[in-house]
């Protein structure tokens, strides 16, 4: 990446036409010199950080499982209320083989999983007891909103264990008579003895109501044969191979220990709310402005407060619309509180409109895989101006968050430098566009924004190319070669999506916008927010355009100590 590409070089403010009547700065980088800089952490929420980094195996040798005449439920081979009893057990070859991973009774740590991955006493379980057993699937623990067995509690701060493996093994028909003294449940015990794993049954149109599951959502891509197998697996091999949202956690967790000389929050994907989801802020920025300078007062800082935030947050979303957060967030970090500017830039109705979000002619194509209608495509009166409320179905809902207005401000010194840190597993999806893209768009060019390399940023969303924002041709694609500018345009499970080829999604766009605009009107200088991204065993092209569009940096991350030294080098 080309030293220029992190250059702070700031620009005179400019008018835009009469019909805003506001003044913009656009600046080429974003390092403002202010001291102690803000960083505001993004946890994504999304249901996929339920899942294990790699899931558990199906692999089995042909012909090596038995294939009774006519097996009871019970039976090796037989199908009943738990589940078709194929391929299950822990001494099939081809299995052992793809477990091998873990050995319980290695002496090395790392493999016999002995130590638990977090053991903070904030939540109501260890994560995880060695010597207990959970309920699992072969792409994640079970999870109380979606199956039985399950193992994670709704809101992901304890566990439902068994400490002997009878228990385990016989919850997993849900102690049903005609599974009591069988060959399945015998094989369950004696694999949980040796092995501390057992591979289980896979859900059949036999498998009683309760035991089956999950059942996916509408538009979402199906569900991978693994999320119907059953395991039980102790807490040594979850130590080994957690989820996802366990090692992010605690990761995250770990890097607000250590971060210092930072005003810091923590933050998370938003709720469905319609259209436009805003993002929660879990913890404000802390410390408070009077407790910031010249230096973090430590003890106002309270980083316990911020490591309980984190555990709070539910890891259930079903859109991971990273997009629709760096928006609300730029929100968060401007001055709209003190002087209305958000409002004086996105209040509806957007115009022109030119069929994109937030428009009397907005809408975009309709649903592909459920039939929603596109007409009425981000149109609400208050779309990104979203007060709290409260919901029939999802209860209450924080709307679009706002700074304070004393010391609790989001930004608190001019120029001061501002940074919003993505952790993320994933490309952004699932109803991520409905951000006003004309609106930022207009404003950008207006200004004369421009490229890392020079050129005017265009846009033209009646023409085409569109223009507006994409790097992916620059992302690096491994082990070599680079992406291309289609690699942001994807729309498979991904309505609504722009209409117009080189700008489908427009997240990048978003974290452009915050890059290279002031968002406050209050304090002198230009107020802007960089974005950086750490992908979470993803090396997705959108991701490293969003952190290039954001003018922060994009790291790839695969374990618990590579996410945190990834969410820390993100600071400098």
């Amino acid at each position: 990446m080309r030293n220029d590409f992190f250059k702070r070089v700031i620009s005179s403010k400019k008018t835009l036409g009469s019909w805003l009547g506001l003044t913009v700065g656009v600046v080429a980088g974003v390092a403002q010199a202010a001291s102690p800089a803000n960083a505001l952490f993004v946890l994504d929420n999304h249901t996929s950080m339920q899942e294990y980094p790699e899931y558990l195996p199906e692999a089995f040798t042909p012909g090596y499982y038995p294939t009774p005449t006519a097996p009871a439920p019970g039976d090796l081979g037989g199908d009943g209320t738990a589940g078709y009893n194929i391929n299950t057990g822990c001494s099939d070859p081809a299995l052992v083989a793809a477990m091998s991973w873990f050995d319980k009774n290695s002496t090395d740590t790392a493999k016999n999983g002995s130590i638990a991955v977090d053991n903070d006493s904030d939540l109501g379980s260890p994560f995880f007891e060695p010597d207990k057993f959970y309920q699992s699937r072969g792409r994640r623990l079970g999870w109380q909103m979606e199956e039985y067995p399950y193992a994670v509690s709704i809101d992901f701060r304890s566990l439902n264990a068994s400490s002997d493996a009878f228990s385990a093994c016989y919850t997993v028909p849900n102690w049903s008579s005609e599974y009591f003294f069988s060959p399945i449940m015998d094989e369950c015990q004696t694999c949980l003895a040796t092995k501390g794993w057992w591979r289980g049954p896979i859900v059949s149109a036999k498998t009683a109501p309760g035991l089956n599951g999950p059942a996916q959502v509408a538009g979402q891509p199906p569900l991978p044969p693994e999320a119907f197998r059953k395991w039980v697996i102790s807490g040594r091999v979850l130590n080994v191979r957690p989820p996802k949202f366990v090692t992010a956690r605690k990761a995250l967790k770990d890097a607000l220990s250590l971060a210092s000389n930072k005003r810091l929050g923590v933050a998370t994907l938003g709720r469905d709310q319609g259209w436009f989801d805003p993002p929660e802020i879990v913890k404000g920025m802390s410390p408070a402005c009077d407790k910031s300078s010249p230096t973090i007062d430590e003890t106002a800082l309270d980083r316990p407060a911020l490591r309980r935030a984190v555990n709070q947050i539910r890891f259930s979303n079903l859109d991971r619309n990273l997009g629709e957060a760096l928006f609300g967030l730029g929100a968060y970090f401007s001055s709209q509180v003190q002087d209305g500017r958000w409002a004086n830039w996105f209040a509806q109705p957007i115009n022109p409109g030119w069929g994109w979000p937030g428009c009397c002619t907005g809408g975009t194509t309709d649903n592909a895989y459920t039939g929603q209608l596109g007409s009425t495509w981000a149109a609400s009166p208050d779309e990104w101006l979203k007060a709290p409320y409260v919901d029939p179905v999802h209860g209450n809902l924080p709307g679009q968050p706002w700074e304070g207005t004393g010391n609790d401000k989001s930004i608190c010194f001019d120029d001061q430098a501002t940074s919003i840190i993505v952790l993320t597993d994933g490309t952004p999806r699932y109803e991520d566009n409905s951000v006003p893209i004309t609106r930022m768009m207009s404003l950008l060019t207006a200004q004369g924004a421009k490229h890392p390399d020079g050129s005017l940023v265009q846009f033209n969303p009646t023409g085409s190319p569109v223009g507006g924002i994409n790097y992916c041709g620059d992302a690096p694609k491994l082990p070599s070669g680079t992406y291309t500018a289609a690699d942001c345009d994807y729309t498979g499970y991904n309505w609504p999506a722009g209409l117009s080829a080189g700008n489908k999604n427009f997240m990048d766009d978003v974290a452009f916008f915050l890059s290279h605009t002031d968002l406050r009107g209050d304090r002198a200088g230009n107020q802007t927010v960089r974005t950086s991204v750490v992908g979470y065993g993803d090396q997705s092209p959108m991701l490293f355009s969003i952190s290039k569009a954001g003018q922060g940096t994009f790291t790839r991350a695969d374990t618990g100590t590579t996410l945190k030294n990834g969410l820390l080098n993100s600071l400098q």
